[in-house]
């Protein structure tokens, strides 16, 4: 059976260590934050140890999952190498970053482990095995035999046993992997940000946003997608003012965030996102040209107004 080590208790990597030790193979986890420990210990076996450091890791596993913020991978990398050396030969390193190549795992590679990365493109508010089921995994194999064959084993083991799928990025992906990372940012990060903000507008006009935001979100991303899946990128089902052109409801919206204390906080994301939407609301064939620049110009005349 195949052992797992995860470095890195965050929570993909808190995650990660939960799946595998309800499988019992997670051999051992490492993470130097006393609180990070402290909390897996009240998810994780009592058996799997919980390191402060490479250093005090007594051996290499199957496979080592790095699990750590995209900036410390290859530190983690050369503290493997230097602790386990020639111990890591034929061993698996994979690091989870959807910005980083397999490059940053080199200094383990010349100590020969097979190196990849495998990317869970999927967001994580809280630590558990759930959070993978039905995912797709971008993968980053080695790109000659038998390593390839060998790391795609090890990633079929994991991901398959944690529910999701694996897909290879390809050569033309892997060559621009930050912007593969950037779509990720869009569909989680910013579209967390458009939640926030629709709150805070729901509750300046006297709505409670837990009762009126919930159905409208769900459609539009339901429409989003289904509109994605039968048209394309080619077409989405966008509606609302920018969609018609119709900037009278536009001003009417910026006279009244005028009216709220910190209107600035406000009109400045609006402004910011209407500008892209009034974009992509052209590309779409929604409206022409001169509307575009219509809803655009207003938007940047409001801007230069509040800075």
């Amino acid at each position: 059976m195949k052992s797992f080590s995860v470095i890195g208790l965050g929570k993909l990597g808190l995650s990660m260590s939960v799946g595998l030790a309800t499988q019992g193979r997670l051999a051992w986890t490492m993470n130097r934050s006393a609180e990070q420990r402290n909390a897996a210990q009240f998810l994780l076996p009592i058996a799997v140890p919980i390191y402060s450091s490479i250093q005090a890791i007594e051996k290499p596993t199957s496979c080592t999952i790095i699990a750590v913020a995209d900036n410390a991978i290859e530190v983690v990398a050369e503290g493997l190498a230097a602790h386990f050396g020639s111990q890591l030969n034929d061993m698996v390193v994979m690091h989870c970053s959807g910005a980083k190549s397999r490059d940053v795992l080199n200094a383990c590679a010349e100590q020969g482990a097979i190196t990849m990365g495998l990317h869970p493109y999927q967001t994580f508010m809280v630590a558990t095995a759930k959070n993978f089921k039905d995912i797709v995994w971008g993968a980053e194999f080695p790109p000659v035999e038998p390593f390839r064959t060998i790391a795609d084993q090890f990633a079929q083991d994991l991901v398959y046993s944690l529910g999701g799928k694996i897909i290879p990025l390809s050569a033309q992906t892997l060559e621009r992997k930050p912007l593969y990372h950037a779509s990720a940012v869009f569909a989680a990060n910013y579209l967390n940000a458009l939640v926030g903000f629709a709150a805070e507008t729901a509750q300046q006009a006297g709505i409670e946003p837990q009762e009126f935001l919930p159905q409208i979100l769900r459609r539009a991303l339901e429409n989003a997608l289904l509109g994605m899946k039968q048209l394309g990128t080619t077409k989405f089902p966008l509606t609302g003012p920018i969609s018609r052109g119709d900037i009278g409801t536009l001003r009417e919206h910026l006279a009244n965030f005028h009216l709220l204390p910190n209107a600035g906080d406000i009109i400045r994301p609006y402004c910011h996102l209407g500008i892209v939407t009034a974009e992509f609301a052209c590309k779409q064939g929604m409206i022409d040209a001169a509307k575009r620049q219509e809803i655009i110009t207003l938007f940047e005349e409001e801007l230069r107004s509040i800075a």
